[in-house]
């Protein structure tokens, strides 16, 4: 009887599941996204890609995600892109090495001066606009690296120091490049960006027109050199990088759940930022 029962619980369910419907989903449309970098001295480089939505591509596509498949074909190659200050407008011309990048040279940074930011895509019409100012920049007052003891001995101590300005709300972001093995650790500010690059954000509510000094363990780090850089950045870029974080990495973004970024792109999406750095080169104590 129970197994009659059984079989009767199995019809029903089955019988109530409801039949699979084809749902056609309307693709946003493709648009260029942008990612800008400031480089001490007059450099300043901008990334230039294409956005695409996740079911443009097949699951062969996605196998090939370790060759860069993907953000090989998303790349823009032969954009015009430019940039105008104070009445000038300068082109930047493409790295023929990295497909998307382009570089300039010749445009001077001023403090607090508006930066333009022009891009289009003869291939596919596409284009944006943006802008933005172009911040002080805030040094560090004092950054060191020196190796572990006893059982920290394979990991790299960082100590960071730099004063906020009074009477003023900042927001800043940390850069340190080397050469590590792993680093995982998700109770500390800095975030695994990728093996060899991680990033502190900090807001100075906690220590508004004071000396932040900070001290940060990098497990597993090997380099005898480090890089570092400290960025005086805008609140917008602030959460927008933190919003990115919580993307995960460039391929967890194209297939995980979408996150609704903030830009400032016209057209399109990613930032269009010119923080002003101060990067320094670190030797690390044995």
């Amino acid at each position: 009887m129970k197994y009659l029962v059984l079989l009767i619980a199995i019809i029903t369910f089955t019988a109530c599941q409801p039949k699979p419907i084809d749902i056609e989903v309307e693709q946003a449309p493709p648009k260029l996204v942008i990612y800008s970098q400031v480089i001490p001295n007059s450099v300043m480089l901008i990334y230039v890609s294409k956005s695409f939505g996740a079911l443009d591509y097949s699951e062969n596509d996605k196998a090939d995600t370790s060759r860069n498949a993907l953000l090989d074909r998303i790349m823009v190659r032969n954009a015009d892109v430019s940039i105008s200050y104070n009445g000038i407008t300068d082109e930047l011309k493409a790295i023929p090495e990295i497909p998307g990048l382009y570089a300039s040279i010749t445009i001077p940074q001023f403090i607090n001066t508006e930066y333009k930011l022009s891009v289009i895509d003869p291939e596919t019409a596409l284009s944006i606009k943006s802008k933005s100012t172009m911040l002080k920049q805030i040094p560090f007052d004092e950054v060191s690296a020196k190796v572990g003891e006893g059982e920290d001995s394979i990991n790299t101590i960082v100590s960071v120091k730099f004063t906020d300005p009074a009477d003023e709300i900042n927001w800043y972001m940390i850069n340190i490049y080397g050469n590590n093995k792993e680093n995982d650790d998700p109770n500390n500010i800095f975030m695994k960006s990728t093996g060899n690059n991680v990033i502190a954000l900090l807001d100075d509510q906690g220590f508004n027109g004071e000396q932040f000094i900070g001290e940060q363990i990098m497990y597993q780090w090997v380099s005898d050199t480090l890089f570092a850089s400290i960025s005086n950045i805008s609140q917008q870029y602030y959460d927008y990088l933190v919003l990115h974080k919580k993307g995960g990495s460039a391929i967890n973004q194209i297939f995980a759940e979408p996150i609704n970024y903030p830009t400032n792109i016209e057209g399109g999406y990613g930032f269009f930022n010119t923080h002003y750095p101060d990067p320094r080169i670190i030797i690390v104590e044995k």
